[in-house]
């Protein structure tokens, strides 16, 4: 019988797909990771795109997301693409601090493809919702401390 792992890089994707519904989110989600590592290849992002058209959900957009900065960004417009699907994420789920959170992220990367200006808006959100929230508060510290 055909793998989760076998399914995906073949490109089964039904099969993957029939396969995954056994998985939570954590396992989904490392499982596909460590294809995308070992294997050097898209193919658990393309798999995340054939979900993502059937349901469009925060939950795969963000796993779209972390595929690429974590197992592909050696690879030109990684963390771009990466950056819609965060900004996607984000979109669908307007009051969840974990992805405005995640946002941060791309704030914090050398390709600068967050704004300092929406940083600061998304940092303020976060600490209406979360006063204590370390990664808001260490936006805001370090844009602060540009102003000094």
């Amino acid at each position: 019988m055909e793998s989760f792992e076998q399914g995906a890089i073949s490109g089964n994707f039904v099969r993957a797909k029939h396969l995954s519904l056994n998985m939570d989110i954590d396992t989904l989600r490392d499982s596909l990771f460590l294809i995308a590592y070992d294997n050097e290849n898209l193919i658990p992002y393309r798999f995340v795109n054939y979900l993502l058209l059937e349901r469009e959900t925060a939950q795969l957009h963000y796993l779209a997301s972390f595929l690429l900065c974590m197992a592909s960004n050696h690879l030109d417009g990684a963390y771009q693409t990466a950056f819609f699907h965060a900004t996607r994420a984000a979109e669908l789920v307007p009051n969840d601090i974990s992805c405005m959170e995640y946002l941060l992220f791309f704030y914090e990367i050398p390709d600068y493809l967050l704004s300092k200006k929406r940083a600061n808006d998304i940092a303020i959100q976060i600490l209406k919702k979360d006063p204590d929230n370390k990664s808001a508060l260490s936006v805001l510290e370090e844009n602060y401390k540009g102003h000094l």
